[in-house]
């Protein structure tokens, strides 16, 4: 390897001569390698030649120089490669990187061709060259952003042949090509024979594999017949947001018959996987994922639905992924059955499950028939199933699961676990990650048969103690339990709850728990009879595994304890025995200064190990005896490589300020961290740097009297010091910090690759020298070429970049900035252009920020160059900016893969990109007032911003803005209407604008917000699923799109001028304003203008409207979800002035869930059946509602057939809950699918019933009543609560289970309870002394 100079003597270039393999990196200004390398002479035995971070190379070689035996070609980081060949050698009028067989003739045996990061490469291979690549067998691009064509055909003579062949080439990985729309830009047939792995990831723009018409449907596919890969065994495909089908509908069965593997993720717009062609005949088909996808069904219909019902059966499946489909609703919609046979583990979702495991007999194509689910035929072998966002799973039968060993829940509401888990006859593993066990029904521990369950896994579980208790269900399954992990667990303080199931542990596992001070107690060590392995490791509280239980002198036994790896285990004088005790290790345990106090027998340990991964033991005649003299010996340093320096360790300064080279053998140190040291002022010297050669990272943190990391106190030897292996520098909370070098000598960092400085706030620079006469600090150069991740935070610099001419930024993918209250502006322009890998930009409250790119003060040659590409970026967040105006002045900029753009906080800012008259622009660092600013727009988006990739556009608290997108007579065509800001459509007067990835917009407090365009237009959403419009008090959100005839009437434009093409997709609408009238609607809304709004959440209307418009109401034909809160109304529709037909049409017959709060004057009207269908709805939640006196009529309860969950909390005035006329009494009242029930907050409720009548709650889990002090029985009738007695449960206001036989026992028995208590207080009260 040759790194960074290629000057070369003599002898170097004798050996070149007979080299094989040549490794090139880091070539500073050199832009024509192999000329420049060896005087353009052959290389005949050159096989492998890799070059890489080369930042100024253009070229590779001339077609002078030979090398007949080269095989694999890896070009790597090269960001100015433009060609193989110089421009002389060229054959095509475009730049390709191999040109042809005369120049490049050496490529009929090139083997392996791999290109990564090759920013200005926009076309590779012609046709003819392409056909010589006869012995390919590996082809990899990746990160080239300007690639438009991997075959480009230039000439019509090349269509002539129209076959391509890659006849040995056996993996294919193309990756992150923003620009590529086909791999072959022609209508060649393209032939891999031998094909055999397929990557293909991050294009935004790729339609087709192939360039051609689409097919017959109109739709484009990825795969048509043009393309064979017929040896194809492993597909990848993910993140492709334009394909919208993989397959073409008409492929001959077959196609992919050899296909083992497909994996399909983060493809929004895919509407399918297979055709039925293919999806029939899949026989090899192992592995099948589809993620994150929109992809409605799995198999489609093609040109038309089957007659005869489809039977799909993967023979060889075993492992099957289909989650986070959202869209997805049916496997195939004609009849069909599914079959499974080989299935070992299926990772779904609650949603998707149904249809992948449903045989759909009784579905017709325009029926809406639930599936039939025959568990047994479908899946006879799952054993594995992982669960994502859990819910009702009443619907699957239980043989579903009956041969599952493995079950793992992630996310959704663990309400009905347990009865759920009881189906899993055969379970041996259980495994919660991300769940809330707060309100999940603990049930009765010894009912129904129980699942042999021997692992248990906790993953960012919360609340355990209210699931995990002596005689709970939970504690009762695991009465088997062989293995118990913890992981990130934060409220979990230790086992002594759970220690009654522990009976069999074997195997405890404890990591990263952040509340755990120590494990268990001696009682309940003493229980775990069977426990051999304790393994705990990063808990940054835990101070002993055995904490203190009284009796410090009493004797602990752990009979067959073999394996302990911790942090301390137990500092007091209990007697400790492990008879069995094997092993231990005792790994990065600084604290750890003896095992315990008391007598200890260990009688099968001889040794102590001090890694998990090396072999590094210790021994010194017994445990304690040797970990205090490793606590001696180290004071601090973990291993060979690893020191650790603290005032908790007094030895570790004293070493480290002797002699360090002698006393440390610092050559080996890889990391280093400073904590908490308050003697020490700097670290290193210009002597101790010599020898740390293999340092990797450094870390400081609360050091209150360091002042530099590098100080030079002597006469430096070398114009510089150079941390050749350095990678990762990390300073924090150090508050008399100034920098991390003080001194005269330039600072070098060839692998420094992450910066992390926070919380010092006197630093002003990062190196920096003070003149001896002056007594002036410069700044000093440092040299960072690879840096990748930049974070600052709470530091005192004025810049961040002072070169013209800065190697640290090319490679930069990470940078946040906060709280740096001196910056005015982040980047100069002459640097802002070399960010081609920025990914995420985060700037956040900086006090002083103008703008985050500077332009004032360009030399000439900069002048000219105002077009930025931010070819990567896909986060840009700019929060707590209060004199930020713009993100820069007269400059066209496009983000081609920014994602997510968020402004928050930002009350000066007008525009993104300001547009000032000639000689205005502000000269940041002269303290302009940016009010005074002769900015000429007030919209945040215009023709020099261009975002083809948003999907999430957040804008709150912009004081100053006044419209979205303002353009000044730029008319596009449809050709560049893939910009948001240029997506315009020309018509004679409106302009329309299309946001065709926007999947959330938020609009947040701003409030001199006027209209989205000033101008008449229209807009168009295709993919925006979510919007919030909060508190934007000037701007009428929604009217109906009008007419060309009134076009100009109106002054003031609206934000949308809906129709049915508006928001085809939303899904999500969050309105918050003062006049919901003037928000909503002022005129008819069509129907279908929201066809697919499931969630509406209305906010903070109390002046004006009494009810909600029906216009808008009648237009939400999908509507699952609707919270109304902070309102006065008196009625969610109003009932006067409709037609008979709208009388007759009741509204929210889909609704699912219902959230009303502090709406004071809704009544017992609310809920009238006539205007308001409630025959769907699942959940009713009613909060701060003080207008009720009873709150649901008989009528309307009896119509609650699918309701789930009832939650009424703090309605002071509610007496009952429900009311019933004489009348409505007859045939009682039943809860079919009411499973959780709370009353909470309600001080004047006295009973859910009055009615002497039957209430009826047969799946009835659990009741919460909390401060209903007037309530003294549930009803007056007969009460049914089957699965309630089962479960022996209510709850009181501590959580604590109660249980009298009934509930309307229970809850005369809560009343009684609470009198007493009450009464005793008022008698302690009445006994106190006047102290008046």
């Amino acid at each position: 390897m040759l790194y960074t100079n290629i000057d070369l003597d003599n002898g170097m270039k004798m050996l070149l001569k007979k080299t094989e393999d040549l490794c090139l990196e880091g070539l500073e200004g050199v832009k024509n390698v192999l000329v420049e390398l060896n005087n353009g002479k052959d290389l005949p035995n050159l096989k492998r030649l890799h070059v890489k971070n080369g930042r100024h190379v253009q070229h590779i070689k001339t077609n002078k120089i030979g090398f007949s035996e080269l095989c694999f070609i890896t070009l790597e980081n090269l960001p100015q490669l433009v060609s193989f060949c110089s421009p002389d050698e060229r054959c095509s009028t475009k730049p390709l990187l191999l040109s042809n067989k005369q120049t490049c003739h050496w490529v009929t045996n090139l083997r392996s061709l791999i290109i990564k990061g090759c920013g200005k490469l926009e076309h590779l291979l012609s046709p003819s060259l392409a056909r010589s690549l006869v012995q390919l067998q590996c082809f990899e691009i990746e990160d080239c952003n300007c690639l438009r064509d991997i075959i480009l055909t230039e000439e019509i003579d090349e269509e002539r042949k129209d076959v391509i062949c890659f006849p040995r080439l056996n993996s294919l990985y193309i990756d992150g090509l923003p620009n590529l729309i086909f791999f072959n830009s022609g209508n060649h047939n393209i032939e891999f024979p031998l094909l055999k792995e397929l990557r293909i990831r991050r294009f935004p723009k790729l339609i087709e594999f192939i360039s051609q018409n689409s097919n017959q449907s109109g739709m484009h596919a990825l795969f048509s017949e043009k393309v064979a890969v017929p040896s194809l065994e492993d597909m990848h495909i993910s993140d492709l947001s334009n394909v919208k089908m993989i397959f073409y509908n008409d492929l001959p069965s077959g196609s992919f018959k050899n296909i083992r593997k497909v994996s399909v993720w983060g493809c929004g717009s895919l509407k399918n996987l297979f055709p039925v062609s293919i999806a029939k005949d899949l026989p090899q088909l192992e592995h099948l994922s589809i993620t994150g996808c929109g992809v409605e069904e799995i198999v489609s219909k093609g040109d038309g639905v089957e007659e005869q019902p489809v039977r799909f059966e993967f023979p060889q499946v075993s492992y099957l992924d289909v989650s986070l489909v959202e869209n997805l609703k049916c496997f195939y919609e004609g009849q069909h059955t599914i079959v499974w046979p080989m299935l070992k583990k299926l990772t779904t979702d609650r949603s998707a499950l149904p249809k992948i495991v449903a045989s759909e007999h009784l579905r017709l194509i325009q029926g809406n028939e639930e599936p039939v689910l025959l568990g047994e035929e479908v899946i006879p072998k799952l054993e594995e199933l992982e669960l994502q966002n859990f819910g009702d799973m009443d619907q699957f039968p239980p043989d579903l699961f009956q041969h599952i060993k493995v079950f793992a829940l992630s996310g959704g509401s663990p309400f009905s676990l347990f009865p759920f888990v009881r189906r899993f006859y055969n379970m041996e593993r259980l495994k919660f990650s991300c769940l809330d066990f707060k309100h999940v029904v603990p049930c009765k521990g010894d009912a129904g048969t129980l699942p042999p369950i021997r692992n248990l896994e906790l993953f960012s579980a919360r609340n355990l103690n209210h699931i995990w208790r002596k005689g709970s269900e939970l504690d009762h399954i695991l009465s088997n339990l062989q293995t118990l992990t913890v992981l990130r667990c934060d409220d979990w303080i230790n086992i002594r709850a759970f220690s009654s199931s522990l009976q069999n542990l074997t195997i405890l596992n404890v990591s990263l728990c952040k509340m755990t001070t120590n494990l268990v107690t001696p009682s309940v060590l003493k229980n775990l009879v069977q426990l051999t392995t304790i393994k705990v490791e990063d808990c940054t509280k835990m101070t002993e595994i055995v904490g203190n239980e009284g009796d410090c002198h009493q004797t602990i036994v752990v009979s067959k304890l073999k394996y302990l790896l911790f942090t301390s285990f137990c500092p007091r004088y209990y007697n400790f025995e492990f008879p069995c005790l094997e092993e231990l290790v005792v790994e990065r345990c600084p604290w750890l200064k003896i095992f315990s106090e008391g007598v200890l027998s260990t009688p099968q340990l001889q040794r102590i190990k001090q890694s998990r991964y090396f072999e590094e033991w210790s021994w010194t005649s017994d445990l304690n005896t040797t970990i205090q003299q490793l606590y001696t010996e180290k004071g601090g340093l973990y291993g060979q490589c690893d020191f650790n320096i603290s005032d908790a360790f007094p030895e570790s300064i004293e070493i480290w300020t002797r002699n360090t080279q002698e006393n440390l053998g610092i050559k080996n140190l890889r990391s280093l961290h400073f904590y908490k040291c308050s003697s020490l002022k700097y670290i290193f010297t210009p002597s101790m740097l010599l020898g740390l050669n293999l340092l990797q990272r450094i870390k400081v943190r609360e050091c209150s009297s360091m002042e530099q990391v590098v100080r030079e106190e002597e006469e430096a030897m070398t114009h510089k010091f150079t941390f050749l292996s350095l990678r990762s520098v990390t300073i924090e909370s150090c508050s008399n910090l100034t920098n991390f070098h003080l001194g005269s000598q330039a600072l070098k960092f060839p692998q420094l690759s992450d910066i992390r400085i926070a919380e010092c706030p006197k630093m002003t620079a990062f190196s920096s020298s003070v003149s001896r006469e002056s007594g002036d600090a410069s700044e000093n150069v440092v040299v960072i070429p690879r840096l990748e991740r930049l974070d600052l935070s709470s530091i005192n610099i004025h810049k961040i970049w002072h070169h013209s001419s800065s190697p640290s930024i090319g490679y930069l993918n990470f940078l946040r900035v906060k709280r740096c209250h001196n910056l005015k502006y982040l980047f100069p322009f002459f640097l802002a252009k070399d960010l081609e890998q920025l990914r995420f930009l985060g700037i956040l409250d900086c006090n002083m920020m103008e703008q985050v790119i500077f332009t004032d003060g360009l030399v000439e040659e900069h002048q000219g160059r105002n077009q930025m590409f931010f070819f990567n970026q896909r986060s840009l967040w700019l929060n707590d900016l209060p004199k930020l105006t713009s993100l820069c002045f007269e400059n066209y900029f496009e983000f081609h893969c920014l994602a997510d753009l968020t402004l928050r906080n930002c009350p000066l800012l007008k525009t993104f990109i300001s547009k000032c008259v000639p000689g205005d622009e502000p000269q940041i660092g002269q303290h302009v007032q940016a009010s005074n600013l002769e900015v000429h727009n007030s919209s945040l988006l215009n023709e020099k911003v261009v975002f083809p990739s948003l999907k999430r556009l957040q804008i709150q608290n912009c004081d100053l803005l006044e419209e979205i997108i303002e353009l000044q007579g730029v008319i596009a065509d449809e050709s560049q209407s893939t910009s948001a800001a240029q997506s315009i459509v020309a018509e004679t007067v409106t302009t329309k604008f299309v946001f065709p990835k926007l999947i959330n917009l938020g609009l947040d407090k701003v409030p001199r917000l006027k209209s989205f365009y000033s101008r008449m237009n229209t807009t168009h959403w295709p993919s925006l699923k979510k919007m919030d419009i909060i508190e934007c008090p000037k701007v009428q959100i929604f009217t109906p799109q009008c007419p060309g005839s009134q076009v100009g009437i109106s002054n003031q434009q609206p934000l949308f001028c809906v129709n049915e093409d508006t928001f085809p997709v939303l899904e999500e609408l969050t309105l918050k304003t003062n006049d919901m009238g003037k928000g909503i609607c002022d005129g008819q809304l069509s129907l279908q203008c929201f066809q697919n709004l499931k969630h509406l959440n209305l906010q903070f209307f109390p002046e004006t409207s009494t009810t909600l418009p029906y216009s808008f109401i009648r237009s939400l034909p999908v509507l699952h979800k609707l919270v109304i809160d902070n309102a006065s109304i008196c009625q969610i529709v109003q009932s006067e002035g409709l037609s008979d037909q709208e009388w007759h049409t009741s509204a929210f017959y889909q609704l699912k869930e219902l959230s009303l709060s502090q709406l004071p004057e809704l009544t017992l009207k609310t809920f009238e059946p006539s205007l308001l269908s409630f025959k769907n709805l699942t959940t009713l939640k009613v909060s701060r509602c003080h207008g009720f006196i009873n709150l649901i009529a008989c009528s309307t309860a009896k119509c609650l057939t699918l309701l789930e969950r009832l939650i009424i909390d703090d309605c002071e005035m509610i007496e009952e809950i429900i009311a019933c006329e004489a009348e409505e009494i007859q045939g009682g009242i039943v809860f079919p699918k009411l499973k959780y029930l709370q009353l909470s907050c309600l001080p004047c409720l006295a009973i859910f019933s009055l009615a002497h009548h039957l209430l009826e709650f047969p799946v009835l889990l659990m009741v919460m009543v909390t401060k209903c002090p007037q309530m003294r029985n549930f009803c007056q009738g007969d009460l049914s609560t089957p699965r309630l007695e089962q479960m022996h449960l209510t709850r009181d206001e501590e959580g604590e289970l109660k249980w009298e036989g009934d509930l309307n026992t229970t809850i005369k028995h809560m009343f009684d309870e609470m009198n007493v208590q009450n009464s005793e207080v008022t008698e302690v009260t009445d006994q106190l002394p006047n102290l008046e």
